[in-house]
């Protein structure tokens, strides 16, 4: 007999909860829809099988967010009672006489009572359905404008990319724009990003990155490596998973299945970043519980089995395809870290993700991963020199390859914003030429607690002037623990400066001014890329009396004043720009080297 009631209790569940394959539902709609009006809702209290709640309509609320109405609704459903409505409940599908009427998308905190807004689904299907994609997951993004270019190099000089503040960088390049704010601020649409294996320092990051956007970044735990367990295809009132980052540690964004009519799957009822056409993979979601905080709950749940791709976030859903599989970029992390004295043998460790392939999201989805496995692998707060080698897999040309040399005293989590490899990517995403894009990246960081670092303070040269051929310059630096050491460095004076007066610059490598012209298209920004000098090597530079010009991405040097003068007219368009000529000799450097400086200096002239 308890057989047979259990099969029964099966069996109904399975006409509530609508299968993938079935004919889309009948909507309710809008326009019907009356204050003490009764219906039941589909949602995930637990595992993967949707569960029914019971909810009354309050009204509805006209232009909630532009050009949209909300349908008020609240509940006395007794499995409400504890938790209300929570975050990752955005998307439960609500039915008025058996039709489908809107989905669970807004909710108050501190709420005495389950009650909130949900999204009516006519206007879902409008902007997720009718809506025609321009391109397919893997596709190469549009190039940037102009403006978002600007963000990250304001003069349009490269070394813009690599001045400044190193920690911060990669978390303040261009995002979407944010969503637009409801009416009152109390009421807010929210999905939960589950961070699994980040540390307080990483989830920190995240969570700044996202601030204004109806994502809230908890550690929560959840998913890491995909699996094959779990539903096999998406039902209404099921949970789904959009996954930024997967592997070793995950970033996971949870909600709720609304609407499915074959491979088009409507879910959230509100936007994630609302970037329009955007691609990441999708996956159904077991919830392990729902967390009753007396603020806002929210659900814990863990990713499972790949179902297809998200390819639409708007302001009233997102969508996803389940016909279509979104590549994401792998992102391996080796990490090697020893002691200044040698006493014990260095330590390894590795950290393997695959990251979101998304122009907005990418660079700093890789970098907080990075900056998360050196937190976790590393924490401790202490001076420590890096050198890191990172590589950057461009399709269609190449690798590009960087070393830098960093000093910190507050641990290594906050040198990996130095790491030129994850810098380029973030302009190479930006850059307004040409679509570019990332296959692989690959960080490897060799770290060692000492303060090996000198800032340099002057220079101080054998005599008042330089001459033609080999010079040395003592370079003076400041030791972490004040103690003053010099460095003897040489470099080359060029004959074509004899008699003249030159500006003498020295710094680190990875500090040099560029010796390139401004870029022009997608090659010779690259091609600038690979020109860059490692970080363990001192850069010599003197500035030349002579004029250049940079023409179509190119350096002419050693103009003469005659073509100058014809030049000068279109000197201030991207075809012709005054370039000033540099001669530069480098030299390995014994320790970490911070700052620079430089001095105005006469060459002797040519002995007759």
């Amino acid at each position: 007999m308890q057989r047979s009631v259990l099969g029964l209790a099966v069996a109904c569940a399975a006409l509530l909860v609508p299968p993938a394959t079935a004919t889309p539902p009948e909507t309710y709609p809008l326009s019907s829809v009356r204050r003490g009006q009764v219906g039941y809702g589909m949602t995930t209290f637990q595992g993967t099988t949707p569960d029914r709640f019971e909810f009354e309509v309050i009204g509805v609320q006209e232009n909630f967010v532009p050009f949209q109405p909300i349908i008020m609704v609240k509940s006395s459903d007794p499995k409400l009672a504890t938790t209300g409505f929570w975050r990752g409940m955005s998307g439960s599908p609500l039915y008025i006489d058996g039709k489908l009427a809107c989905a669970f998308s807004y909710g108050f905190a501190f709420n005495k009572i389950a009650m909130g807004g949900c999204t009516p689904i006519e206007f879902m299907k409008r902007e997720g359905l009718e809506t025609k994609r321009r391109s397919a997951p893997g596709a190469l993004a549009p190039p940037s404008t102009l403006a978002q270019w600007k963000q990250i190099t304001p003069t349009g000089s490269i070394d813009d990319l690599f001045g400044g503040p190193r920690s911060p960088w990669l978390f303040q390049l261009p995002m979407p724009a944010r969503p637009a704010k409801t009416t009152d601020e109390t009421m807010t649409a929210s999905v939960p990003l589950a961070l699994g294996g980040f540390t307080a320092e990483g989830a920190g990051a995240i969570e700044r990155l996202f601030a204004g956007y109806p994502v809230t970044p908890m550690r929560a735990g959840g998913g890491g490596k995909m699996t094959t367990d779990g539903p096999s295809e998406f039902l209404m009132g099921a949970s789904i998973s959009v996954q930024l980052i997967r592997g070793d540690m995950s970033a996971a964004a949870t909600g709720t299945v609304s609407y499915v009519d074959g491979n088009k799957v409507l879910a959230f009822g509100h936007p994630m970043f609302q970037a329009g056409e955007i691609y990441a993979p999708v996956a159904s979601a077991e919830v392990t519980s729902v967390v009753a905080s007396a603020q806002f709950p929210f659900v814990l749940a863990m990713p499972r089995r790949e179902l297809g791709s998200l390819v639409q976030d708007r302001q009233a859903m997102i969508m996803a395809d389940t016909k279509l599989k979104s590549p994401m970029i792998p992102v391996d992390i080796y990490i090697t870290s020893k002691a200044a004295d040698g006493s014990s043998p260095p330590e390894r460790a590795e950290t393997h993700v695959e990251v979101i392939d998304d122009k907005f999201l990418t660079p700093a989805m890789a970098g907080s991963a990075a900056m998360n496995a050196i937190n976790y692998h590393l924490p401790d707060r202490d001076h420590v020199t890096a050198k890191i080698d990172s590589y950057v897999k461009i399709k269609g040309m190449g690798d590009l390859r960087f070393t830098d040399y960093l000093y910190a005293n507050d641990g290594a989590g906050s040198v990996i914003g130095g790491a030129r490899g994850l810098r380029a990517l973030g302009a190479l995403s930006f850059n307004p030429w040409a679509p570019a894009k990332a296959e692989r990246i690959e960080l490897r960081i060799d770290l060692t607690f000492a303060a090996d670092y000198g800032d340099i303070t002057g220079l101080r040269l054998s005599s008042p002037t330089l001459h033609v051929g080999r010079n040395k310059v003592v370079v003076v630096m400041d030791t972490p623990e004040g103690k003053e050491v010099t460095e003897d460095v040489f470099f080359d004076v060029p004959r074509s400066v004899a008699g003249a007066m030159v500006q003498l610059e020295i710094s680190a490598g990875d500090a040099a001014r560029l010796d390139a012209a401004p870029p022009v298209d997608l090659p010779s920004l690259v091609a600038a890329f690979k020109s860059l000098l490692p970080g363990n090597v001192w850069a010599v530079t003197l500035y030349l009396p002579d004029e250049g010009v940079a023409v179509q991405g190119k350096v002419v040097r050693d103009v003469p004043v005659s073509a100058l003068d014809k030049l000068a007219p279109a000197s201030r368009t991207q075809r012709a720009l005054p370039f000033r000529p540099l001669s530069r000799s480098v030299q390995t450097a014994k320790r970490v080297i911070g700052g620079g400086t430089g001095m105005l200096v006469r060459v002797d002239p040519l002995k007759k």
